[in-house]
């Protein structure tokens, strides 16, 4: 049964989204810059990739916290995506493809407003799961 607290959760799972969304594209961008292979071709750089992941994975993230608003029972399903979802998004800039070494550079910069928004949609996630348990074995 959805309470006040999990629809406060979902909307903090919604909001973790949307900042995602804006750290890419409005305050914190990644650098357009390009690599140059040793064939002279230039591709960009990996945090380009990053972003482009990040944004993805906010798109679901955002999707999945709007279907469990709208849900009038059963959104538990969706908060379990959207704990996968916000892993997926920490592990995009950790881990899976990352962003550029040197900590000047900007993409450092939306890497913290990723894991950030990671943080927050997991652990929002976390406790609507975890939230409204009565204790009772399930048949």
């Amino acid at each position: 049964m959805k309470t006040k607290l999990s629809n406060i959760l979902i909307v903090l799972q919604l909001l973790a989204g949307a900042v995602m969304v804006g750290a890419v594209k409005i305050w914190a961008p990644v650098c357009g810059g390009l690599l140059e292979l040793a064939s002279g071709k230039q591709v960009p750089m990996k945090c380009h990739w990053a972003a482009q992941a990040a944004m993805a994975v906010a798109f679901i993230i955002l999707a999945a916290a709007v279907m469990a608003l709208l849900a009038k029972k059963e959104y538990k399903g969706l908060m379990v995506v959207t704990a996968v979802a916000g892993a997926v998004l920490f592990l995009v800039f950790t881990s899976l493809i990352g962003v550029c070494a040197n900590e000047e550079m900007r993409c450092n910069v939306t890497r913290l407003w990723g894991m950030g928004a990671a943080a927050v949609t997991i652990a929002a996630s976390g406790i609507n799961l975890l939230s409204g348990r009565e204790g009772q074995i399930p048949d």
